[in-house]
């Protein structure tokens, strides 16, 4: 048997937020049960094995395990376990997540030899229920847990009683961390005993510390040794440091890494490094997990990743062309766990829940699937690899940021590689050093390239030789030699020639409404597209017990009937906003922009939602009367020029444009010279 053999049962996996330790306020928590998962086992499994997901780790929970008198109750164990082979579903069972029993704290000599009698007795319980290899997480992230119950109160009783929400990284808990490593490698030893066919994932934060200040040799130092601090449980359980605790090679089976967008920080002001505005600084999850590969040559997997709100869809795309970027450079990365597949409420405060799961829950026996989230989970599922051929590929150069283009954007990335590469070129943004490309995966077959360094600041000038040899690699590592360039809202006052550099197979020009561009360009596009896309259908009325129909109904709340919506242009026409107002005063108008600066006050019936994003345009649509579309330049259309809020997916105006957007990009035969 080869022990490196993947011992799981998909690539994609789900954990149930398991947590059950005692908070600083004393309350008991129980994730299982808040979520109303222990109720619905069989329903949440299948759920999940029906989007692909055929692995789920699950949490024991030795608190809620142990009874006072020493004797365990696994009646909740047992059945997940016959759930699974009910639903033909896979667990990775974690033992200990954070709760200890109430007559122990996490520096109590007993815990280790406790801890070791448990862990027996599960081992001893599951091997006949569940097929083998059973795989056995013994602690929940003892470097977490250990810094938490050191630096903070989250941990209550059972933790030293730091101050409250600290957050001071520079605290490692490592008399916690020594005591919960000592105590894992008892519990391995007894499951081993009783279950010798037993695998073991150890699961860990794996993170990236930056100085505020680069130019600073003591802050680069302090975000060095904090970035150290997550090597410490691995080590200690390998015996590469603190022999004495019992540590040795083979205790490193499996190694379980865990990624959110707040794993990247800075010190000492420990903010965190804003993944949603590309900060540079951030690693790339493919180097940090290269990095760990190359420390400890064992196979992984990603154990914990998700995201919350509307950018769950798009950290998944993320997290799966770092996965793939990973393992096209040799990295044994067998499986990526989405976590956690429930929403889930907060750790201090029960009535506040966070919008991260798969599923959102209006309440713990409901369940209503986050449908942008699964959508980007079946792109990946049944896409994982790069698209192949000769076909040219299609690169974009947008003249905003991508968050800001004014497009279709899912419905593009949906329809327009047909089974070529996208890339997407945004303005370079302003950094303190570089130049830099980073590659944020949008889809199975598009890219974002971001440009950073000194000379950002959008297209005010054109890009350096330097900025363009960057991309050129870029494009090249795409695996095609042949490109088409899509100029999108190419404005007059942009600077025609350097295009040139990168036009490759052919140019397609899309012109800004309100500058178009003149000269050459025109000449030189093979063929052109109208300046504003068809506006977005509202598609299919998201549930009112959804995410996206809850976030509707709050930025709502305020606005009375009848509602207008004015889909937003960019920039937005303030005096064309007034003067729709007074003519429709019983309307109520709501707009998905900022209000631009004004020194009048606007009219009553005027409602600035701020820019919302593309995912919850369905359900804005649902809950207003009527849609008025963005006619051009000079504004808004009619009021009466509205549209229907019921009409299907994708309207034809939009599939016509995609259509063209694909011819104009079949390829010539002619070789890029990039």
């Amino acid at each position: 048997m080869n022990a490196n053999a993947s011992p799981f049962a998909s690539f994609w996996m789900g954990g149930y937020e398991g947590a059950d330790h005692v908070n600083a306020a004393g309350h008991e928590h129980d994730m299982v049960a808040a979520t109303g998962h222990d109720g619905r086992l069989d329903a949440d499994y299948r759920a999940a094995r029906r989007l692909g997901i055929r692995c789920v780790r699950e949490s024991i929970g030795w608190r809620l395990t142990e009874r006072p008198d020493g004797s365990f109750d696994f009646s909740r164990v047992m059945r997940m376990a016959l759930a699974a082979r009910r639903q033909n579903v896979q667990i990775l069972w974690s033992l200990m997540h954070y709760g200890v029993p109430a007559d122990l704290t996490l520096l109590d000599d007993a815990l280790i030899p406790r801890f070791a009698r448990f862990a027996g007795e599960v081992a001893r319980t599951l091997a006949p229920l569940c097929p083998g290899p059973r795989v056995y997480t013994p602690i929940n992230e003892i470097s977490f847990l250990s810094w938490a119950a050191s630096a903070t109160s989250d941990m209550g009783p059972a933790g030293l009683c730091g101050p409250a929400e600290s957050n001071d990284s520079r605290i490692s808990g490592y008399l916690v961390k020594q005591r919960l490593v000592k105590a894992a490698l008892a519990g391995m030893a007894a499951i081993r005993a009783a279950d010798p066919e037993a695998r073991f994932l150890h699961v860990e934060p794996v993170l990236h510390v930056a100085p505020g200040d680069g130019t600073d040799p003591d802050q680069c130092a302090l975000a060095r040794s904090i970035t150290s601090y997550q090597w410490q449980t691995f080590d200690m359980l390998a015996g590469r440091t603190d022999p004495g605790l019992g540590g040795h090679p083979e205790a490193l089976d499996w190694l379980g890494l865990n990624h959110y967008h707040s794993s990247q920080w800075e010190v000492p002001s420990e903010k965190r490094l804003p993944w949603h505005l590309r900060d540079p600084r951030r690693q790339p999850l493919s180097s940090l997990l290269g990095e760990v590969w190359r420390r400890y040559r064992r196979p992984m997997i990603l154990a914990e990743t998700g995201h919350i709100g509307v950018g769950r869809a798009a950290w998944l795309h993320e997290i799966a062309g770092e996965a793939r970027r990973a393992r096209e450079a040799g990295v044994p990365l067998q499986g990526v766990c989405l976590y956690p597949l429930l929403d889930r409420p907060d750790w201090n405060d029960a009535t506040r829940w966070h919008r991260s799961g798969l599923w959102h829950l209006q309440k713990p026996d409901s369940r209503c699937l986050n449908r942008p989230f699964a959508r980007a989970l079946l792109s990946w599922r049944d896409s994982p690899q790069r698209s192949q051929g000769d076909r040219a590929g299609l690169l974009v150069l947008l003249p905003c940021a991508w968050e800001d283009w004014r497009a279709p954007r899912e419905a593009l990335l949906q329809t327009l590689p047909h089974g070529r590469p996208l890339r997407v070129l945004e303005p370079p943004r302003q950094a303190a050093s570089g130049p830099l490309l980073r590659s944020h995966a949008l889809s199975p077959a598009a890219e974002l390239l971001v440009l950073h360094g000194r000379d950002g600041g959008g297209w005010a000038a054109a890009p350096t030789q330097e900025q363009l040899a960057l991309v050129r690699e870029a494009l090249r590592q795409a695996g095609r030699e042949r490109w088409v360039c899509w100029l999108a809202g190419w404005r007059g006052d942009a600077h025609p020639d350097w295009w040139r550099e990168l036009q490759g197979d052919g140019l397609i020009l899309q012109p800004c409404p309100i500058t178009p561009p003149r000269g050459d360009v025109l000449h030189a596009a093979r063929g052109r597209l109208p300046p504003l896309w068809p506006e977005p259908s509202p598609g299919r009325r998201a549930a009112p017990h959804s995410y996206e129909g809850e976030e509707i109904a709050a930025l709502l709340r305020n606005v009375p009937a009848p509602r207008l919506w004015l889909s937003a242009p960019h920039p937005v026409d303030g005096q064309r906003v007034r003067a729709l107002a007074s003519a429709t005063p019983m309307q109520h108008l709501v707009i998905d922009a900022s209000p631009p600066a004004d020194a009048l006050p606007w009219p009553p019936n005027v409602h600035w939602l701020g820019p919302v994003h593309d995912s919850l345009h369905a359900a804005l649509a649902a809950q207003v009367d009527r849609v008025a579309p963005w006619g051009g330049p000079q504004g808004w259309a009619a009021p009466n020029a509205t549209v229907r809020t019921d009409v299907e997916d994708t309207p034809p105006a939009l599939q016509a444009a995609v259509r063209v957007v694909m011819a104009m990009a079949r390829p010539t035969g002619t070789r890029a010279a990039l």
